[in-house]
């Protein structure tokens, strides 16, 4: 899995500029650019200057950074489509005893979204955990990297 990690930052900014959304395109808006740019100075930065099992972490860190982000965009599109300004579910938001369909669509908008947020915060333990116990720091990590990977391969 690691090892797919410098050929994805390569093949982003490659794959971007050969269909047309090249920094002369003009296709790209600014944060577009700005994600561009930070991702190719990572991928400038691969390999680290570290032992393997060492550079293992930031990596694998990256990636379920990457992957929890590409999960985190198909869900915000969904809750944004179906729960921000939506007045469709106020017969639902009745029925369940919500105060009011505003109050229902909030809520459904979080909950769409609560994954992300767990995940953040496991990531910020795992980061806190490593300079206490690296392997057990490293094992959860695998474990949640493993765990969205199957997440990804489920939902195709």
């Amino acid at each position: 899995m690691v090892g797919i990690l410098p050929v994805s930052l390569f093949l982003i900014p490659l794959y971007l500029s050969v269909h047309g959304f090249g920094f002369r395109s003009g296709f790209l808006s600014e944060r577009e650019l700005f994600i561009r740019d930070v991702m190719s100075s990572i991928l400038s930065k691969l390999p680290f200057d570290m032992e393997r099992a060492e550079s293992d972490i930031p990596k694998d860190l990256l990636l379920l950074m990457l992957k929890e982000y590409e999960l985190f965009v198909d869900s915000f599109q969904f809750a944004r489509k179906n729960f921000k300004d939506n007045a469709e579910n106020s017969a639902l938001a009745q029925t369940m005893g919500f105060e009011s369909n505003k109050e229902y669509n909030e809520i459904m908008f979080l909950r769409e979204i609560t994954h992300t947020i767990n995940m953040f915060n496991d990531m910020g333990d795992i980061m806190r955990l490593y300079s206490k116990n690296p392997e057990t720091a490293t094992t959860r990590l695998a474990n949640l990297l493993s765990m969205v990977s199957e997440e990804e391969s489920e939902s195709v």
